[in-house]
């Protein structure tokens, strides 16, 4: 990775100011832990799609490495955060960083994963379905910050796979509802519903931003909630833990409910289908 800084200062305007001046600091962080066993360096997420917002949106990046397994530690991994945070403490708890191996870019479920996600210590991850989701928003909308370009390091994920790959985020949205008690955790799991929502109605890849939008477009009756869950994400409402009103509860039921059936059917009212 000894040529990446270069890399990362030409990375396009559109990338917001704070993000590019983080990415040289991050690139050289993890060039002593990664060296010659990186396949690619990619950023995605709403730094490149537009809709990034200051001090509230991650930053997303998947690491490609060479080998069966990502082939460092959680202790290196904080060593990179550790680091980068040093230069950026605006950043803290908004790296999310993923470690893949060669396998896993091709679309393998066998080979664990190293992640930093906000919120949570860095920790080894089994490779679930909904993997081809992230390797088709890399793969598609990514930008290339080291190494070969997503389009050839990652797999391409079919029509079936990523119909399988939603339909497991779905399940997982489901199981997870009744345990979400924060304000935080309900704007993840209602967008995170929308963006699944967006592309077994469409095909299309989608941040959760936008795929709120759409869905308020589409739905116009899921309006309070899609706008009360884009509020929650910018003020960052992780510590607010009243009840959710009775009609935003009756709501989210629905769009978890809206989602299951298009997952189900492959395909929901306007636009199109999935895997059919």
């Amino acid at each position: 990775m000894g040529e990446t800084s270069g890399a990362a200062a030409r990375v396009p305007v559109p990338v917001p100011v704070s993000v590019r001046r983080l990415l040289p600091d991050l690139l050289t962080a993890l060039a002593p832990v990664v060296g010659e066993r990186a396949v690619g360096v990619w950023l995605y997420g709403s730094t490149v799609t537009g809709s990034f917002e200051r001090g509230v949106s991650d930053v997303d990046v998947l690491v490609g490495v060479g080998g069966s397994e990502p082939g460092l530690g959680v202790d290196e991994l904080r060593a990179v955060e550790a680091r980068v945070l040093r230069a950026h403490p605006g950043f803290r708890d908004r790296l999310d960083l993923t470690f893949a191996p060669t396998a896993a870019l091709a679309g393998s479920l066998l080979e664990p994963l190293l992640v930093l996600s906000p919120g949570e210590p860095p920790h080894t991850a089994r490779v679930l379905p909904r993997w081809a989701l992230t390797r088709a928003l890399v793969r598609e909308t990514g930008l290339t910050l080291a190494g070969r370009p997503a389009r050839e390091a990652l797999a391409a994920a079919d029509p079936g796979e990523l119909r399988t790959a939603l339909i497991d985020s779905v399940a997982g949205l489901r199981d997870w509802a009744p345990q979400v008690r924060h304000r935080g955790g309900h704007a993840y799991l209602v967008l995170t519903a929308c963006r699944a929502l967006r592309t077994l109605t469409t095909g299309e890849l989608a941040d959760k931003a936008q795929a709120a939008r759409w869905t308020a477009e589409r739905w116009p009756r899921f309006r309070p909630l899609l706008e009360a869950a884009l509020a929650w994400r910018r003020t960052q409402a992780v510590r607010d833990e009243s009840p959710l009103p009775a009609e935003l509860v009756a709501l989210r039921g629905e769009l978890l409910d809206l989602v299951a059936a298009t997952a189900g059917a492959g395909r929901a009212g306007p636009g199109g289908q999935v895997g059919a």
